[in-house]
């Protein structure tokens, strides 16, 4: 009898990418974009942001409130800035903030 795994979906993606390795990679880009936005909002701001995805060529970053929220839109453009100087993010055009709470969101670009 031959038992599965979990590391033997993971052991040669190249050859056989399951859906599982897949969410994990996603995942991993997932994580890294939030831990950028985390590093580049002053610290209040960042221990509020529960969230932050990229779709295109826009970040998508969410905030546990809509007061953090509006304290962080005022930072979108210097944030950016910041995250276009760096290779992975330099294609991004514009940051949408918003809350977990609802769906009310503000562009900023």
């Amino acid at each position: 009898m031959n038992y599965y795994r979990l590391k033997d979906s993971l052991v040669a993606p190249d050859k056989r990418f399951s859906k599982l390795a897949r969410i994990i990679k996603e995942l991993d880009a997932h994580q890294a974009t939030i831990r950028v936005v985390r590093f580049l909002l002053p610290e209040e701001e960042a221990s509020h942001c529960t969230g932050a995805r990229v779709q295109g060529n826009t970040v998508f970053v969410s905030f546990d409130s809509n007061a953090w929220a509006n304290r962080a839109r005022f930072q979108t453009s210097m944030l950016l800035e910041q995250m276009q100087e760096l290779a992975q993010f330099s294609h991004v055009k514009k940051i949408v903030v918003n809350t977990n709470r609802g769906n009310t969101s503000r562009e900023s670009s």
